[in-house]
């Protein structure tokens, strides 16, 4: 079985830790999903543009960092596939079934930087762009529907 790691910046407080929490625990002996939170790279705000891909860069670099080798990337981005529900399933389905690890990469309030978003496939939530505190929960809660469509159970109903 395939091991899901989910890695994203934070830390994730108040109500979108106790609803990813919530999740996560709902998850427990469904599939193997682990998730890790990487502190943030502060960035300088008079410094600009500049300073912000310099921290994109460092952000990927924690988010990347001791992943294994063979790890198949996945950045959660607006552009990047959307999914229903149903197809979303089969994505959990095949991750399950995978020797690889799939890595789930949530970057920080500038976003991910340019060069992970080309090595990884980009798969979106939504168009709408979601606090990076928010996306955790959000994600959790998707993966805990596709686990219910897979099982039979009626929680997507």
């Amino acid at each position: 079985m395939g091991r899901i790691l989910v890695r994203s910046l934070g830390p994730v407080r108040g109500p979108w830790r106790d609803a990813a929490d919530q999740y996560l625990q709902r998850l427990q002996g469904r599939l193997p999903l682990h998730w890790e939170e990487k502190s943030e790279v502060r960035a300088d705000p008079r410094l600009g543009e500049r300073d912000e891909e310099r921290v994109k860069r460092q952000e990927a670099e924690r988010l990347t960092q001791g992943l294994p080798a063979d790890a198949v990337l996945w950045a959660l981005d607006p552009v990047g596939e959307e999914q229903d529900s149903a197809a979303f399933s089969r994505t959990v389905a095949l991750w399950q079934q995978a020797s690889q690890t799939q890595a789930l990469l949530i970057g920080g309030h500038l976003g991910l930087d340019g060069e992970l978003r080309r090595r990884a496939r980009l798969l979106s939530l939504s168009r709408l762009t979601f606090s990076h505190q928010m996306v955790p929960a959000i994600l959790f809660e998707q993966i805990y529907r596709a686990v219910s469509i897979l099982d039979g159970t009626p929680y997507h109903r």
